[in-house]
């Protein structure tokens, strides 16, 4: 390459990517094992030299806190400096953002080709704030503040704040869950972490919680199996255990959206974008409740946003922008 490029990564607990954009352009991309042998950085200075010259900003979007431009991957045995991304690459700049700022980020500049509209506007238009929420592995959470020109991600832990039963029914439910997981749990009530049942990693467990007060003796499914035979039909306890799942997913999503404020809510992740059948009219008018706040949050746009690769869009949406403020 001989004019200047953006290199940029999402990085996982399984995969690492890599993206060279001139522009919007993709000019160059790998794909590594994160746990894989060697340093992080090393694949980021083998891929930056491969291009034949080094990029003017490096953003990698990584699963994990980020503090002083460094990381401890969540979910594997792996660290990460933006100091030592710089010095590898040549880049001028190297920043380190979380995976949910990044995919809040992914929001910046979006198609309606990109989407799937369940209630509201067609895409979003013009300044606000965006609220994304992401069943993956874990239950992700960010926020992007569009005001006055400027931009900023909010990342958090979302994805932990507190999930309780809905009716009598899902205290038994939620009941088997705790012998499960007991440690997800609040104290010694009935509240667990949102992540705990709205994750792929909880999803199977709730199956069995739902198998537990059910009586059914059946072999246990991971969460592909869960969601598989819920939407086939004819799978009692998986459909139980999807409707749990989704509507308590959606009431998240409208809580989330409605403590910040939100102009429009965005659903990403594994999970998500693979089972665009959990989003019907009964995901929408279970966002919808909340109390005196309902009409409220019928207001805010809802979307699934389809894109899977929502962490290099996001990461890429940010390069963009720190560019465009080290120029200015």
């Amino acid at each position: 390459m001989t004019t200047p490029w953006l290199l940029c990564a999402d990085i996982g607990g399984t995969n690492l990517r890599l993206r060279a954009f001139q522009g919007d352009d993709v000019r160059a991309s790998e794909q590594h094992e994160t746990g894989g042998p060697g340093e992080l950085a090393e694949i980021f200075g083998a891929f930056a030299r491969a291009q034949g010259t080094a990029p003017e900003l490096v953003v990698a979007a990584v699963a994990g806190p980020v503090s002083d431009n460094r990381v401890q991957l969540t979910n594997a045995a792996k660290s990460l400096c933006g100091e030592d991304l710089r010095r590898v690459t040549g880049a001028a700049e190297a920043r380190l953002i979380n995976d949910f700022a990044a995919a809040a980020w992914a929001t910046a500049r979006v198609s309606p080709d990109d989407l799937m509209c369940l209630q509201g506007a067609p895409a979003p238009a013009g300044e606000g704030i965006h609220v994304v929420i992401g069943p993956g592995t874990g239950l992700g959470v960010g926020t992007l503040v569009f005001r006055e020109g400027a931009h900023a991600a909010l990342p958090g832990e979302g994805g932990h704040v507190a999930l309780a039963p809905n009716s009598r029914e899902e205290v038994e439910i939620f009941e088997a869950f705790r012998t499960l997981w007991p440690e997800t749990f609040f104290a010694g009530g009935l509240t667990c972490e949102s992540e705990a049942m709205l994750s792929g990693t909880g999803l199977p467990i709730l199956y069995r919680a739902v198998q537990a007060v059910m009586g059914d003796t059946g072999p246990a499914l991971d969460a592909k199996g869960v969601l598989t035979a819920a939407q086939a039909g004819g799978a009692p306890v998986a459909e139980r255990a999807a409707g749990v799942f989704r509507s308590h997913l959606a009431r998240l999503a409208g809580d989330l959206g409605l403590a910040a404020g939100a102009d429009s809510v965005f659903l990403v992740g594994g999970v998500a974008t693979k089972n665009p059948w959990l989003f019907d009219a009964d995901f929408v008018e279970a966002f919808a409740q909340g109390g005196r706040f309902t009409g409220l949050r019928r207001g805010m746009n809802l979307y699934l946003l389809r894109d899977p690769d929502f962490g290099l869009k996001g990461a890429h949406n940010y390069a963009t922008h720190r560019l465009a403020e080290r120029h200015t």
